[in-house]
């Protein structure tokens, strides 16, 4: 090969590399350690054997290249990997111009599950904390809870978090942080740095129900909030019908003694409602029972039945 084929040569490598689409190559950071399963490319300007190809790490942590061999590539960086094949090299060629880049990430998996958009396996690229795993996972639900979980192998050493637990059988690091001090506050205390085969798990948001004549009776999450008013509640139900016996109303709550059957708190909704009583907290798992007026029912029902005959005879010119 002459001179200027070379540099024709070395100046197309270039450009190629310059103009590829982004790529997990270029959104890992400089710190990425490469693993089992990792994809890399090689491009070496004087053996074009090489170029143009994919190799794959395999499960010892070797990768097998052209004229070159086995050589150990997991656990280190791409350009720790560079320096040891250029010195590989060396053998064949006196000063070989090569350039490699990462393809695919499979070494680094982080397991996100529970209440997030698309709960399964991540591969981190790069330095990732926790939020950056969260969004990758496509954010939280509306019904996830404030507590998330963070479970981290011996390995990958301590989670940083001063409430973590390690189990001695296991040997797995455990601690839970508070989702608003991730998503919300991004405090580097919480929002930790992310490692490979971290199981991060977002519990599911605490529930007040509704029920009777309300509505939209159903199950409301408390999400980030501890407590509901009983106003609060109601207008999630979006409130009472006509029918309803408002001041009848009764909180379901579970017994503090352990008693199957809950405890029945009376609770007059319309004299909380008409500003002449104090709103009442409910709590997680509380049921907010609004009875209906049977009498009142009826009535309207009567009303309802006599309207529709009356519009009836208007409408035929009766």
């Amino acid at each position: 090969m002459t001179s200027l084929q070379s540099i024709l040569l070395a100046a197309t490598c270039l450009l190629a590399y310059a103009w590829t689409p982004d790529t997990p190559a270029k959104e890992a950071s400089g710190s990425y350690i490469l693993g089992p399963n990792d994809q890399i490319s090689v491009d070496v300007i004087e053996l074009p054997e090489l170029n143009g190809k994919s190799y794959r790490i395999d499960s010892g942590g070797s990768v097998s290249l052209p004229l070159v061999g086995r050589l150990q590539a997991a656990g280190m960086t791409l350009t720790q990997f560079e320096e040891a094949l250029t010195v590989r090299l060396k053998t064949q060629v006196r000063n070989p111009h090569l350039v490699t880049g990462l393809i695919e990430t499979r070494s680094q998996p982080v397991s996100v599950m529970g209440l997030v958009s698309t709960p399964g396996t991540q591969q981190l690229s790069g330095s990732k904390t926790l939020f950056d795993v969260l969004s990758m996972a496509g954010g939280l639900k509306p019904e996830a809870g404030d507590v998330i979980k963070i479970t981290r192998v011996r390995s990958e050493g301590p989670l940083p978090l001063p409430q973590a637990v390690e189990d001695p059988v296991t040997g797995t690091y455990t601690a839970e942080v508070n989702v608003r001090d991730v998503v919300e506050l991004r405090d580097q205390k919480a929002n930790i740095l992310v490692r490979p085969h971290d199981a991060i798990s977002v519990s599911r948001a605490q529930v007040i129900y509704v029920v009777g004549d309300v509505h939209k009776p159903g199950g409301f999450p408390l999400a980030q909030r501890h407590t509901l008013s009983a106003v609060e509640a109601l207008s999630l139900a979006e409130g009472p019908t006509v029918t309803a016996s408002t001041q009848h109303a009764r909180i379901l709550r579970v017994s503090a003694t352990g008693n199957p059957i809950r405890d029945h708190i009376p609770i007059d909704l319309k004299k909380i409602l008409a500003g002449k009583a104090p709103d009442i907290q409910l709590q997680a798992e509380d049921v907010l029972f609004v009875p209906d007026n049977t009498v009142k029912r009826a009535t309207t029902r009567a009303a309802e039945t006599a309207l529709s005959t009356l519009s009836g005879l208007i409408i035929w010119g009766l």
